[in-house]
């Protein structure tokens, strides 16, 4: 299949279309930037809300994984009517897209457990997907939960995420910073996992009627996290207050069976394996990001 994939040139993008080339499929890649060179692609540049070029995107090929947003947690409460406008009426012109030219699209949502507009957005959509579109509409939209996703190329800011921010200021010889006392349970997935699940989600005969979960069902806590990342490359730990828009005492965990229901059993990589594909990159590359 000829593959559209928004946010392409982003971290799980990246992930995402090297995994359908390796799948075989043929990949559009759709993005406000174009950051770097990917051989065998080709590269769409555009904005999600302008309808137009979606339309013309959408048309021209056979699926879409739809990854393109403003993500972060304290960040988006800076730029709320951005949020809102990119993450639900940007998507909401792909779902008219693909229910116009009948392609099936895979949508990206997370965890209902934060309570800020990139969590909102995420939540009204996927409700939209699954009890507008899908129900109503007859479209085939897949709705994939993603967890704790780390790997190579994820950027270190403007958005703080817990593996380039903890292994980049090791590098850098200072202090891991840990928000409350770290004792929140994530699920770590590594991206390489995370983007094959998109893929299967793809592929799969059926459109599942409920979220699938990108998750392992395993919660580690972020100070576990932390103490891994310190062992690998000597740095201390430090704690800092909790950021807004999250809370100490979050569970975060995958519900495997969902997985299993819709696309049959999966083998995660272990965290230490992933870590240590994630770290060595860093150290290759950190220099580019800071």
């Amino acid at each position: 299949m000829k593959v559209l994939v928004t946010g392409g040139q982003g971290f799980i993008g990246s992930h995402v279309v090297r995994k359908l080339l390796e799948h075989g499929h043929r990949v559009v890649s759709f993005d406000r930037y174009f950051k770097k060179w990917v051989p065998d692609i080709e590269n769409f540049i555009g904005d999600v809300r302008d309808e137009k070029a979606i339309d013309q995107a959408v048309y021209t090929t056979d699926a879409v994984i739809h990854l393109a947003g403003i993500l972060g947690t304290a960040e988006t409460l800076q730029h709320i009517k951005e949020t809102i406008d990119i993450n639900i009426n940007g998507t909401i012109g792909i779902f008219e897209a693909i229910r116009k030219y009948n392609r099936r699209c895979v949508y990206i949502t997370l965890p209902d457990v934060w309570q800020n507009p990139y969590s909102i957005t995420k939540r009204a959509v996927k409700d939209f997907a699954l009890y507008v579109y899908n129900k109503e509409l007859g479209t085939e939209i897949q709705v994939v939960r993603g967890f704790n996703v780390y790997g190579e190329g994820q950027k270190y800011k403007p958005v703080r995420k817990f593996a380039p921010s903890f292994i980049i200021r090791a590098l850098l010889g200072e202090k891991l910073q840990v928000f409350g006392d770290g004792s929140q349970l994530v699920d770590l997935v590594y991206a390489g996992d995370t983007a094959e699940i998109l893929i299967r989600a793809m592929e799969a005969d059926k459109v599942a009627d409920e979220v699938i979960d990108a998750g392992s069902g395993e919660g580690v806590p972020i100070i576990e996290v932390a103490k891994i990342i310190s062992k690998m490359t000597g740095a201390d730990i430090e704690h800092l207050p909790m950021r807004k828009g999250e809370t100490s005492k979050a569970i975060i965990r995958g519900d495997v069976s969902t997985l299993e229901r819709w696309l049959g059993k999966y083998e995660f990589i272990s965290l230490e394996e992933g870590m240590t594909r994630t770290v060595n990159w860093y150290k290759e590359h950190y220099k580019e990001l800071i």
